[in-house]
């Protein structure tokens, strides 16, 4: 028996065969599920934009079922739903600065640690004790190699790697 392939828009399977699934794919109704699965992950400004400019469908008006759907020309939101994508967009741009207001900005924090760094000097003094601590089983082991020695400042600025092994 052949593969399957599964298509998670349509939720159908069929034999996956190069031929029949170019055609699924090139499916009306593939088309629309897939425009339909990735509508609603749109960002409700996103659709605050579309749908702000569009004029209201006659048909959902008047009680009717539109024919055309998602891809109506016209909007099938009615004021109220309108004001609620403006509200949720008007709360993302609060919650954006508020958190911008509270978090200073990381590449401003890295430039002024660079920068006192620069100014003092020497930034070497500040550190007293060893970062690195050698297992006592390789403390008392004569040849260790590069890569297992002690760690300190003297070491890191000192280190030659091209003659590491």
């Amino acid at each position: 028996m052949g593969k399957i392939y599964y298509c998670d828009y349509c939720d159908r399977s069929f034999k996956d065969e190069a031929g029949a699934r170019k055609k699924h794919l090139s499916s009306l109704q593939h088309s629309i599920n897939h425009a339909e699965h990735y509508r609603q992950l749109k960002d409700p400004e996103e659709i605050l934009k579309e749908e702000f400019g569009k004029t209201p469908c006659r048909k959902l008006m008047n009680g009717e079922d539109c024919l055309f759907g998602n891809n109506c020309r016209f909007s099938h939101y009615n004021p109220q739903m309108i004001w609620q994508l403006q509200q949720m967009v008007s709360w993302k741009y609060h919650l954006k600065a508020q958190k911008s207001a509270e978090c200073p900005d990381p590449h401003e924090i890295i430039n002024e640690y660079f920068q006192d760094s620069l100014v003092t000097g020497n930034d070497n003094d500040e550190i007293n004790h060893s970062i690195w601590n050698i297992p006592s089983e390789l403390q008392n082991h004569p040849n260790l190699p590069p890569s297992l020695w002690p760690i300190s400042p003297e070491t890191v600025t000192d280190s030659n790697f091209a003659k590491w092994s």
